[in-house]
């Protein structure tokens, strides 16, 4: 599936390479969560020894790969009841 077909609003099921954001046990547990965990742990070395203005590059770099997956890996932020009737 295309980034372009894939939705990125009023999304009722998050997928496996989506990324719950918030705190507590439930997003925590979210394998899209734990998925990213690991990714951001396989660049930490690199981002531990890349200097102050090179940093933001590493986490660029790092969210440009997450976004590559197919499907894409998504960033995705609940919604209250009066945000979704907008």
């Amino acid at each position: 599936m295309s980034s372009n077909n894939f939705q990125s609003t009023n999304i009722t099921s998050p997928g496996s390479n989506d990324i719950l954001c918030g705190r507590g046990g439930g997003t925590n547990a979210h394998p899209g969560n734990i998925k990213f965990r690991k990714l951001v742990a396989a660049h930490k070395l690199r981002y531990l020894a890349a200097s102050k203005s090179d940093k933001p590059g590493v986490a660029r770099d790092v969210v440009r790969e997450w976004r590559a997956m197919d499907p894409p890996g998504r960033f995705l932020a609940k919604m209250d009841k009066k945000a979704r009737e907008k």
